[in-house]
């Protein structure tokens, strides 16, 4: 009994002492995430996937506004399908196709999944201009409009026309707003961009402490800190994720949902050398 009792107590003493790491979590109120190992490594990939998080907001925006092009085109080209107005239903099914490669692009359902990482892949690959706030605001605008213009002239009946005006308004209007707030922050970058020019040799070096050598580069913080001390430019966390976005010519290097045992993680992007280099000596980018 004396042995069970011990070994009872010794075993409590574990499960005491391994209490606290099982949810991986410590205190840190200022980032809200914890930074235990833990021994199933979720705290890891909570802390990698906050990045992905903070757009969460802008990117539910911008899914609906590709959802209302989806709906509105398929609808439409089905009702001309059936009409024998081949010609306007193939207008319809390009609009609803491009609709749902901006819907994919932003969409908060499936994730992780292969097939949706992939097609993510190869939009930002072969159709970069649409991963930019600038180009997604110029997209939504040409969707919103020919949307417009396909159904009030091809359909007739109150409620068709007032569907047109509802499912075209919200991505136009959307998009009218992504331009704005994507001039504005290309041009705080630009800013930024004309400080380095001058120093971007020569202190590279010094800030790039993470990935050093002819295969490294700045990661985010480490780029903020180089635009903060270098004309005092700092970037919000979304803003750095536009920047590497549209700065970072290897897409392999931007940040990639991938899919680790049911766990959604963002490898962290990084910028080399030469690409922040070609920016500081070339002209505007958009973001």
């Amino acid at each position: 009994m004396a042995m069970h009792s011990a070994g009872y107590s010794n075993n409590q003493d574990q499960d005491n002492n391994r209490q606290p790491q099982m949810g991986g979590y410590s205190n840190h109120p200022e980032d809200g995430f914890g930074h235990g190992g833990g021994d199933y490594g979720v705290p890891n990939s909570l802390k990698a996937s906050a990045l992905a998080s903070t757009s969460n907001h802008m990117n539910d925006v911008f899914f609906a506004a590709s959802c209302c092009v989806v709906f509105g085109a398929f609808i439409s080209g089905s009702e001309l399908f059936f009409n024998f107005e081949p010609v306007d239903a193939m207008n319809m099914a390009y609009l609803t196709a491009f609709g749902a490669t901006m819907a994919v692009l932003d969409t908060p359902f499936l994730k992780s999944i292969k097939m949706v990482v992939d097609a993510k892949t190869y939009i930002g690959k072969y159709l970069q201009l649409v991963t930019r706030v600038t180009g997604k605001g110029v997209t939504l605008v040409f969707l919103g409009s020919s949307l417009f213009l396909s159904m009030w002239d091809n359909l007739q009946g109150p409620f068709m026309r007032f569907l047109a005006v509802v499912l075209s308004t919200v991505p136009t209007v959307v998009g009218f707003a992504a331009c704005t707030v994507g001039l504005l922050k290309s041009a705080k970058l630009d800013k930024a961009r004309r400080q380095l020019a001058f120093v971007i040799d020569h202190r590279y070096d010094h800030f790039a402490s993470t990935y050093r050598g002819a295969d490294g580069g700045l990661t985010m913080a480490e780029f903020n800190n180089l635009t903060t001390e270098n004309g005092g430019f700092r970037f919000e966390t979304l803003d750095l994720k536009l920047i590497f976005n549209a700065l970072v010519s290897n897409p392999a290097w931007r940040a990639q949902p991938t899919s680790n045992a049911g766990y959604a993680n963002v490898e962290e992007p990084k910028i080399p050398k030469h690409d922040l280099i070609e920016w500081c000596n070339g002209g505007m980018v958009l973001l």
